[in-house]
């Protein structure tokens, strides 16, 4: 499984960057299920992923803000 945001964010493995997951035991998916990365065998939770996901859309946010911060100054180019 990819564990994603609209697919623009992707977790990923923090060993080696893979973004593809299973669960360690069967069973509904919890925060506090345990997943193995399909590359390395890593193993994180869910909510670890969820919180990388998270911290990476904040961090987007963030730099979208200060694009638009620092172009606020600028004259707008005039319309057709």
């Amino acid at each position: 499984m990819i564990v994603s945001v609209g697919g623009d964010v992707t977790a990923r493995c923090p060993a080696c960057g893979g973004i593809k997951f299973a669960p360690l035991l069967e069973g509904q998916l919890r925060l506090d299920t345990v997943l193995v990365c399909s590359r390395c065998a890593a193993t994180t939770t869910y909510l670890e992923l969820l919180d990388q996901i998270g911290e990476e859309a904040m961090k987007r946010a963030n730099e979208s803000l200060d694009k638009l911060q620092t172009k606020r100054g600028r004259p707008r180019k005039p319309g057709k």
